[in-house]
């Protein structure tokens, strides 16, 4: 007799695709859950529910409901997935990985070499979000997005905050190549007035993480609606740029207390970037 398969047997992505199907659906509290724990993977699969509640400032009851609203029996049944993908992200690692990340949690690391306690945090971080964007990032999708953004008359380019280092670099890469890219700075808090002269066979490649700016969702929306394609870089399916996106990358879902690293989309930028380049190329030779 075939096994029935249960949330529990559900792998990680299988996991955010449930949550990314429910979301608009969960209350302000469990909505409030559902982004901590995919903003702390690492906290969600190593530290106890109990644990997790009190930096919530939740009754541990309501990871009771928020496992149950996605039909699970309870939340060590999620926490159980975290603890399989952390085991997974990095094949070529002792099997005995939540060991490694207590002690990333801890401030060392297991080959510290002299280096700064907090430097190796971060170069672990790092180096686990580069592990994961060549997990993500398929050839196919990646092809796709340059070949929309190749056939766009113009091309708009938007980050704020910590993502303004990524649309910068776009902006410099796609105008030494001799594209029609235009970096939506906001300067002097026009942002909206920049983004009206997006139209129809334009794209938008758009980078946000949490918290994510009300104004570039908005100007996203606006850019939909006006004919123009959307390439989002962000950080899970529930982030709001997905669902009006026409194509998406999820990057650098590692935090190190809060502080989320950047070097996934920085690279998928460069990608991006040097694809268009050798396109263009040859595009020239016929």
């Amino acid at each position: 007799m075939a096994k029935i398969e249960t949330r529990a047997d559900y792998s990680f992505d299988e996991f955010n695709a449930v949550l990314a199907g429910r979301f608009d659906g969960l209350s302000k509290q469990l909505k409030k859950i559902a982004r901590f724990i995919l903003d702390n993977p690492v906290d969600t699969a190593l530290d106890t529910a109990a644990e997790i509640a009190s930096r919530l400032e939740v009754q541990p009851s309501s990871l009771i409901r928020f496992a149950q609203a996605l039909d699970f029996e309870g939340f060590s049944e999620i926490q159980r997935i975290f603890r399989s993908n952390l085991v997974q992200q990095l094949p070529g690692y002792s099997a005995n990985y939540s060991d490694r990340i207590e002690k990333l949690k801890e401030g060392t690391s297991e080959n510290a070499g002299g280096a700064h306690p907090i430097l190796n945090v971060f170069l672990e971080a790092n180096r686990d979000a580069l592990t994961s964007l060549q997990s993500e990032v398929s050839a196919p999708r990646l092809d796709e997005a340059i070949a929309t953004i190749r056939a766009a008359n113009n091309i708009y380019i938007l980050g704020q905050r910590r993502s303004y280092p990524v649309a910068s670099y776009l902006y410099y890469m796609m105008r030494n190549l001799d594209m029609r890219a235009f970096l939506l700075d906001g300067v002097g808090g026009n942002l909206i007035e920049q983004a009206r002269l997006i139209g129809e066979g334009d794209v938008l490649v758009v980078a946000t993480f949490p918290n994510y700016a009300d104004e570039v969702i908005s100007v996203a929306q606006q850019a939909r609606e006006s004919g123009a394609k959307v390439i989002a870089m962000t950080d899970k399916l529930v982030s709001p740029i997905v669902k009006i996106s026409d194509s998406y990358f999820l990057t650098d879902k590692v935090t190190v207390s809060g502080f989320r690293t950047i070097t996934g989309t920085m690279c998928l930028a460069q990608a991006l970037a040097i694809g268009l380049g050798l396109d263009s190329e040859q595009i020239a030779r016929g």
